[in-house]
């Protein structure tokens, strides 16, 4: 019975230490991927509701090289994560206005 409890521990030791190792490798391999992307904060006007944030939203989900997105409303403020390979800040403003009604630009931080 000993000798089935410690093989059991011994097994579960094992094969913690190889999760581990994954999640470790995991981590490295999305801190290399995210060092690559930019961020860009953009001041959105014309959004009236929150139906305007969740189509702003979709609209940004839908652009070529946007990796993460978030929707500030009240506030009007988009922080886009993008790949620089993919587009930039001036394509991502061009998408929103195209696609939508919305006015976009670069978020100064000063208040307009």
């Amino acid at each position: 019975m000993k000798t089935i409890i410690l093989s059991l521990a011994f097994v579960f030791l094992l094969a913690g230490h190889g999760i581990v190792q994954s999640t470790d490798s995991q981590k490295t391999e999305k801190a290399s991927t995210t060092q690559e992307n930019e961020t860009v904060k953009l001041k959105v006007t014309e959004l009236t509701c929150a139906g305007c944030t969740n189509h702003l939203y979709k609209i940004l989900k839908e652009t070529k090289g946007v990796i993460d997105k978030s929707v500030e409303y009240p506030g009007d403020i988009a922080v886009v994560e993008y790949d620089p390979k993919q587009t930039n800040p001036e394509k991502l403003i061009a998408s929103i206005k195209e696609k939508t009604a919305y006015k976009a630009e670069l978020y100064t931080g000063k208040n307009d």
